[in-house]
């Protein structure tokens, strides 16, 4: 019984993360890397350092930071969402930054999963206006060093994470915009996302609990290694449990008006981790804008 199975999976995994997570927060050497060394280099670099070229990936680690810490809190039934808000806004940063450096070819390149969270937490914040601008700039990345996925080149980097195709095509059909996709090194099949995205827009509501349950099976399916070192979409800690994917599928769903359940079927739709938050502050933080601002100065003298 497969849903059995899900909850067994769950059990193992939630034991395991949980762990994982309340090790990760409260030992030095995370915190030193992903949030003291990005703060420090974002002061150096407005203090005249040279360093624009790390500041994508120091961002990308702040917003790993935050996420991991928001989780923490989640998994102890206390959710933080100010730690969320941080996370989205750093990812949306990173998305920013790594684009200004690809656009003038000098790395900024990005990886598909991060891609694809970046762009659903910006969804499951409740940031309209930044969702948007975060499809656009991954909606070009696709023909610039920044996701480079055009299909002349040798190399299969598309075919990999179907859900990062899944969100760019279901989020451009909400818009009433298509992406074709035959241009682009595109995974062989995609399921389950087709008939989610064939689907996306149902109002019946058995069709949905089946279409988010197939969603949550392909999620949990994808974070554990089998043996044969396949590439897993999901294989991060922090993103196992975490169903940001479906998530973002649901907010983008109410975006256009139609009516999401309001219980699961799914037991992974049912875990701490798994749940919409009310729509977030955007955090307001000078250090951040002023270092974006700075590296689009200087990046557009170099065109």
């Amino acid at each position: 019984n497969k849903r059995m199975n899900a909850t067994e999976t769950i059990k193992k995994l939630d034991k395991k993360i949980k762990k994982w997570i309340s090790n990760w927060v409260s030992t030095p050497t995370p915190r030193e890397l992903f949030l003291v060394e990005p703060m420090s280099a974002f002061t150096n670099y407005l203090n005249g350092q040279d360093i624009s070229y790390t500041l994508g990936d120091q961002s990308e680690n702040l917003a790993t930071w935050h996420l991991i810490n928001y989780e923490n809190t989640a998994f102890k039934g206390e959710p933080n969402y100010e730690e969320l808000s941080y996370a989205t806004f750093h990812y949306g940063q990173m998305l920013e930054i790594k684009k200004s450096l690809a656009d003038i070819d000098s790395g900024g390149s990005i990886l598909l999963p991060v891609s694809a969270l970046s762009f659903s937490l910006a969804a499951i914040s409740g940031w309209k206006n930044e969702c948007a601008a975060r499809f656009n700039i991954l909606k070009t990345g696709l023909d610039s060093p920044l996701l480079h996925l055009q299909k002349n080149e040798k190399h299969d980097a598309g075919k990999l994470f179907r859900h990062f195709w899944f969100l760019l095509e279901l989020y451009a059909r909400s818009i009433g915009q298509h992406i074709d996709t035959s241009l682009y090194s595109y995974p062989t099949k995609i399921s389950p996302y087709d008939r989610v995205l064939q689907n996306w827009d149902t109002s019946d509501q058995a069709v949905l609990q089946d279409l988010i349950s197939q969603m949550a099976d392909f999620h949990l399916s994808q974070t554990l290694t089998t043996e044969h070192d396949d590439v897993l979409e999901f294989d991060y800690e922090e993103r196992m449990l975490f169903p940001y994917e479906i998530l973002a599928f649901l907010k983008i769903r109410e975006w256009a008006n139609l009516n999401n359940p309001t219980t699961f079927d799914h037991p992974l739709m049912q875990h701490p981790l798994a749940k919409n938050p009310p729509t977030l502050n955007i955090p307001n933080i000078h250090l951040f804008k002023d270092v974006t601002d700075k590296l689009k100065k200087e990046l557009s003298l170099k065109k």
